[in-house]
């Protein structure tokens, strides 16, 4: 499917009156067709995407995320920018709609509400857009400041929505707001599910991981990982381990039982980890890989070894294509038995993606709380770590 022109460009309108708006916006629409079944519009809606936004270059970008979604999950788009510092206190809001075609060349279309929020007025912003939202649908707030997260009017919308997305791409353990981050979510998970863009794109390395696996003779290989290795893209403008990394190593430690004894900053970038298994230490090493062609701070490969009974080596590693493809290959060796290694083409995770899968995701993630929990006391060990060096 593909997006076609907007039924009607985005046009200002009075805050009270946006419904009343969407109305003759779609009564308009169908006037236009004259009739004619063929070309009906169809408006569709099958949830609430709520995006709250500082900067207010980031509107255009939104949208153009938000249109990407509705061809797989049509909803209400309501696109937030606050503005605190702004000397006026005013509030101005805008209608559009996003269509696309469907399989059967029927134009699909989805409503989208910005609202400009300045001064004062962000303090009601959600007392404002409650009643904009859809009844009776599912509720995502896709909140892309992580250092408002504190401000009451955050925590005004925890009661209007099913689920909170947050992104902590750009963080390392070093980003006060990293752990901030991490202790509000495990704080606040009896009040509303979150979900991070970030172990969403971790999806790819946990299920291909997991599927080294999934023979039997090599599941129990799992219960003598001695090490892990975790490499990643080095930034060399922001120093720190990236949450993406720590995350990984979260899931693993939670997933297996492993417990954290310590943690060391190796550098800057680095950082070693020791824990202990049921009958075993396991050595978990975070390592920056320089001239990587992937973005910064973004997983590059992955190796699990089992150095008992036999010796055993598993990598999962991410490479990109000369197209706009990455490569992620996953080999097995096994001394003295199995070699062996398979390469797929997948596209890169864009942000349309990442959020259309997370809308399709109800309820809490415990094994992201779990991830995240393990994460905030490497966290915390490391810091410790450099406050004793």
């Amino acid at each position: 499917m593909s997006i076609v022109e907007d039924i009607e460009r985005r046009r200002q309108v009075d805050v009270a009156g946006i419904e009343r708006e969407l109305t003759e916006l779609w009564k308009a629409a169908a006037e236009a067709k004259n009739g004619n079944a063929d070309e009906a519009v169809l408006r569709v809606c099958l949830l609430n995407l709520l995006v709250f936004v500082t900067d207010e270059a980031r509107f255009s970008e939104v949208s153009e995320v938000v249109a990407k979604v509705t061809e797989s999950a049509p909803c209400r788009a309501i696109i937030m920018h606050g503005n605190p510092a702004a000397p006026a206190n005013e509030i101005h809001a805008w209608i559009a709609s996003h269509c696309h075609l469907d399989d059967r060349m029927r134009q699909v279309c989805c409503e989208e509400i910005r609202v400009a929020a300045r001064g004062s007025t962000v303090k009601h912003l959600a007392r404002t857009v409650a009643p904009l939202i859809a009844p009776d649908l599912p509720v995502f707030l896709w909140w892309q400041d992580l250092a408002t997260l504190e401000e009451k009017y955050f925590h005004d919308f925890l009661s209007e929505v099913d689920r909170v997305i947050v992104d902590s791409r750009g963080l390392t353990h070093r980003d006060s707001i990293a752990t901030r981050l991490a202790s509000f979510v495990i704080e606040s998970r009896r009040r509303a599910a979150f979900s991070d863009l970030n172990w969403t794109r971790l999806a790819r390395w946990r299920d291909l991981a997991a599927g080294l696996f999934d023979a039997p003779d090599l599941a129990r290989q799992l219960h003598e990982l001695t090490r892990v290795i975790i490499r990643y893209a080095k930034d060399d403008q922001a120093p720190g381990i990236p949450m993406q990394a720590l995350l990984l190593a979260g899931f693993f430690a939670a997933q297996l039982g492993w417990k954290l004894k310590d943690a060391q900053e190796v550098t800057p970038h680095q950082a070693e980890l020791r824990f202990r298994a049921e009958r075993r230490r396991v050595t978990l090493a975070i390592e920056p890989q320089a001239d990587s062609q992937l973005p910064q701070k973004q997983l590059t490969e992955v190796i699990l070894i089992a150095d008992r009974p036999s010796g055993a080596r598993f990598s999962v590693a991410c490479r990109p294509t000369g197209g706009s493809d990455w490569l992620y290959t996953t080999s097995v060796e096994i001394a003295g038995g199995a070699r062996y290694h398979t390469t797929i083409a997948l596209p890169p995770l864009t942000d349309a993606r990442l959020v259309s899968r997370e809308v399709e995701i109800f309820g809490r993630s415990k094994p992201y709380e779990r991830a995240l929990r393990m994460a905030l006391d490497i966290s915390a060990e490391l810091a410790l770590d450099a406050q004793l060096a």
